[in-house]
């Protein structure tokens, strides 16, 4: 275990971060699971930390404004520095954790399955702050007949035409009702089939 591993956790924001690492199936997996989720790690300690610096940087200007006239300083640089460091610490730990949350993501479905179903219901999720997301009801049946049911979550344009149309997923697991268990691949073309059946990735 390098320095790293003892000082800095493993982001687990979805609860299933050391769940999948264990599942994975070779050691280049478990690698990249590992080192996206401590990216993601300093990215939320990143943005934290630009939080609390966007807060005390009001408090921080006053102080060189009063210093400065008192002292017959002219340094206005000092303000765009300031401020420049105070905005961008959170703007790339939040880039980070965008970026790293999306590869941790990929690298723990890397080693499952991949299998071509159907959207049967597209339901809005509105948020507060930001951008609405939907939530896609999604089912595929398996060679042996058993039907998958997983929720797939998208956001950008609304994808509501995409109901009754195939949806390409990856899954860690094979049980039908473990719903959550399910990444976004793509959209296959207007000609594709919903497949019956779950195959492994190339190797």
């Amino acid at each position: 275990m390098t320095w790293l591993d003892r000082k800095l956790r493993l982001h687990n924001a979805d609860d299933q971060t050391a769940d999948w690492m264990a599942k994975a199936r070779t050691p280049e997996s478990r690698m990249r699971i590992r080192r996206w989720s401590r990216m993601e790690t300093i990215g939320v300690v990143a943005a934290l930390c630009g939080v609390s610096l966007l807060l005390l940087a009001p408090i921080a200007t006053l102080a060189c404004a009063v210093w400065f006239g008192v002292a017959g300083i002219d340094r206005t640089d000092v303000y765009w520095w300031l401020w420049g460091i105070a905005a961008g610490v959170p703007l790339v730990g939040a880039a980070l954790m965008a970026v790293s949350s999306r590869e941790r993501l990929t690298a723990c479905f890397a080693d499952g399955y991949v299998s071509t179903g159907r959207v049967d219901r597209v339901i809005e999720c509105p948020g507060d702050d930001d951008p609405v997301s939907y939530e896609l009801r999604v089912s595929a049946e398996l060679s042996d007949g058993v039907v998958l049911r997983r929720k797939v979550y998208l956001g950008g344009g609304n994808p509501r035409r995409r109901t009754g149309t195939p949806i390409r997923f990856r899954h860690n697991s094979l049980d039908p009702d473990d719903v959550y268990d399910a990444l976004f691949d793509r959209f296959p073309g207007a000609d594709a089939k919903a497949a019956r059946h779950a195959r492994k990735p190339a190797a």
